[in-house]
């Protein structure tokens, strides 16, 4: 439907379902005489929060269908993945936000990327951890499939430590215990994520908390919470058929998992790895928290593989000299090249960290973490906003002009 007048623009809210129903009705003739232009009222109704900018280009790019997936009407997009792209979405039976991960549309008659996204969806539907995004709904519409998750505030530990430095110690130990438990319930479940690395690693803001921003002070939650998002690697095991089984032969020869933090054994044969796998990973991600920096950073591809492997990273007490011997051991112990020298469970991880979770060095007397020197970067959250469907502010155009649309970078 082309975009070309006010009355025009109301239907195709009413057509999409875009707009609640009480939020229509106070749509009255009076009401929308005010505005001039189709372009006019879709910026005030932006400025209501009942619209996004996502929401309107699409409405002016004829693209309104795009915005409305099976009973989720999307709101904007949060970000993609290798066969997926995530957005925020209202969830019209439930009246809730959730991050809605849907297979790309380029990628929607490929079988590998198909057999890639059911394996992520029969690992996300067997899960039900406070460390793991939960997974609320699963279907497909036509040859769109999709998955609804909880939608979460916050930012990855990547960028928590980009922007804020490395963290206290106290404050990267509890981090790893939580994946650590996540993890522990994954493998009861048959579970390895194969791919756990800081991005994949979601520190929840909490309302009233600002997320960590270069120049400020971030101010740490009291109590942080940590869910391991991205399961579209997983692998379950002990599976004799399905999507992961047909994955397996495919897999042969490929790199599955993500160069810094990948286990030596995963990157010689991704299809025969366990837990300790994912264990190896997360001691990784332990070292970047501490240090700012993956075990063997600034070579090549090739390079990082030979390493994992072979050499040793430098200890981390030469970095960090306030980390305690015994926490510098559970460390080496993670990273240990077999996997019979690691821990065997992540639960072996998590219960020695306890006591290292508690008055961590370098959090200051208030709370709040120092910021470190860091790199300025723009992460993605999964991020609630207003609703177009709670309680509404009357209607009461402002004066002033009207500007064309634009998204914010």
């Amino acid at each position: 439907m082309t975009i070309d007048s006010v009355t025009t623009l109301v239907e195709a809210l009413r057509y999409e379902h875009l707009l609640a129903q009480d939020q229509l009705a106070q749509l009255t003739e009076e009401i929308l005489a005010q505005f001039d232009s189709p372009r006019a009222l879709a910026k005030y109704l932006v400025q209501l929060g009942w619209l996004t900018v996502y929401q309107i280009n699409h409405l002016f790019e004829d693209h309104a269908q795009d915005l409305v997936i099976g009973p989720y009407c999307i709101r904007d997009r949060l970000g993609e993945g290798g066969v997926s792209e995530v957005y925020k979405a209202w969830d019209v039976r439930k009246n809730r936000h959730v991050a809605l991960k849907v297979l790309r549309q380029d990628l929607r008659c490929e079988p590998d990327a198909v057999r890639q996204f059911e394996r992520e969806l029969q690992a996300v539907t067997r899960l039900a951890h406070p460390n793991i995004v939960r997974t609320f709904d699963a279907d497909r519409v036509g040859n769109t499939h999709y998955f609804a998750m909880e939608c979460v505030e916050g930012t990855d530990l990547g960028k928590v430590v980009q922007l804020s430095g490395p963290l206290p110690v106290a404050d990267a130990c509890d981090c790893i215990r939580q994946v650590a438990s996540g993890l522990q319930y994954a493998h009861t479940m048959g579970l390895v994520h194969r791919d756990i690395k800081p991005a994949n690693l979601f520190l929840i803001t909490p309302p009233g908390y600002d997320k960590p921003a270069p120049g400020i002070t971030w101010k740490r939650p009291a109590d942080p919470v940590i869910k391991i998002l991205d399961w579209g690697l997983a692998r379950l095991q002990g599976v004799a058929e399905g999507p992961d089984a047909v994955s397996a032969g495919t897999e042969e020869g490929m790199l599955v998992g993500t160069a810094d933090y990948i286990a030596p054994e995963q990157a010689r044969d991704p299809r025969l790895v366990d837990i300790r796998a994912d264990i190896y990973s997360l001691g990784c991600t332990f070292y970047y928290l501490l240090t700012g920096q993956p075990p063997f950073p600034g070579s090549s591809l090739m390079q990082k593989i030979l390493q994992h492997q072979q050499a040793e990273p430098p200890p981390i007490c030469s970095l960090r000299p306030d980390v305690p011997e015994e926490v510098a051991m559970i460390l080496h112990k993670m990273v240990a090249k077999q996997p019979e020298a690691r821990y065997q469970i992540p639960l072996a991880v998590s219960v020695p960290l306890r006591r290292f979770c508690q008055g961590g060095t370098g959090s200051s007397s208030n709370g709040t973490m120092v910021r470190a020197a860091g790199s300025s970067a723009n992460g993605t959250a999964l991020r609630p906003g207003v609703n177009g469907t709670g309680s509404n502010p009357g209607l009461r155009p402002t004066a002033g002009g009207i500007g064309s649309l634009r998204r914010n970078g």
